[in-house]
């Protein structure tokens, strides 16, 4: 099939990169404009468009995705397809100008975990599964009806980090089983049960606060869920301390919510259940280090209390 790619973020590469290595011809790749950012705000190009042009491929930038000039340019090289990985929101006009329409790749099992973010909130929620769907855009978001999905596991350790590079690797080979589908008409399209829906708005950075009050279980997920970036964190002397690489350490614990213990190079912290372990940590300003490191500096901090 003749497609257009839609992309921005990193996420999107092995997908491109895939689909331009399959039978199927990409005509053009439309990516966000170049940003400014950095020290000297220079221009700096997305993860798409830099794969993009290594690949040779035709990029388009719209900073208007209505402009004439752009809806004229996709009508003139007519594709049959557009496939969208992590990109905005496509104006209704523009999908019903292939012949097939326009088909989306999402991270999670939809109708769960709706939005921007889905795999930082079925890490929150401590899911145990999640994977990719591929279904047709239609103009409310993520509700079209779905054509294929392929299942994950989750860990007990995993992070967002780990779960985004996991499944952002899956994605050329189930967007193109599904341009293969819809080329053969061996795909039935299913509407999505809304009985089973959930969201997954964006996350912002207070998002990622740590509540000592709540369970192990829930602030090991929290840490899991925002780790590489933003970093759960808690304070400590008004000072933000982010926490990575925690443990369940025990369901049934006798330290208070917050409160800081170090054990075998670790840090055992008190929940409102049980306690969890920290092998890593950052204090505000200075760099990720191990705990063991970070206490050769800073022996006050143990029998204190985050919060």
């Amino acid at each position: 099939m003749k497609l257009v790619f839609f992309g921005t973020p990193d996420f999107a590469v092995p997908s491109l990169q895939s689909l331009h290595a399959s039978p199927h011809e990409v005509l053009s790749v439309v990516t966000n404009p170049d940003k400014k950012s950095g020290r000297g705000l220079k221009l700096n190009s997305s993860p798409v468009k830099k794969t993009g042009e290594s690949l040779g491929l035709d990029i388009i930038q719209p900073d208007d995705l209505k402009d004439e000039n752009f809806i004229s340019y996709l009508k003139q090289i007519n594709p049959d397809i557009y496939v969208v990985v992590a990109f905005k929101i496509l104006p209704e006009m523009l999908l019903t100008l292939p012949v097939a329409g326009a088909i989306n790749l999402h991270a999670s099992l939809l109708p769960k975990y709706r939005g921007a973010a889905p795999i930082n909130h079925a890490i929150l929620n401590g899911e145990t599964q999640t994977g990719l769907t591929t279904f047709q855009l239609k103009k409310k978001v993520d509700t079209g009806n779905i054509l294929l999905q392929k299942t994950i596991p989750i860990s007990r350790t995993a992070t967002v980090g780990d779960l985004y590079y996991q499944l952002s690797q899956m994605g050329g080979d189930i967007l193109i089983d599904t341009l293969n589908g819809i080329e053969k008409k061996s795909i039935t399209p299913q509407p999505q049960n809304e009985i089973y829906t959930s969201s997954a708005p964006k996350i912002s950075a207070k998002d990622a606060l740590i509540d000592w009050k709540n369970s192990a279980i829930e602030i090991h997920n929290r840490i899991r869920a925002f780790t590489p970036k933003p970093g759960a964190f808690t304070f400590y002397n008004n000072k933000r301390i982010k926490l990575f690489n925690s443990e369940i350490e025990n369901t049934e614990s006798s330290l208070i919510p917050g409160e800081i213990r170090y054990e075998n190079t670790n840090l055992i912290i008190g929940t409102g259940e049980g306690s969890v372990l920290i092998k890593e940590i950052q204090m505000e300003g200075k760099k990720r280090l191990s705990v063991s490191q970070f206490i050769a500096g800073n022996q006050h901090i143990i029998g204190e209390y985050f919060g």
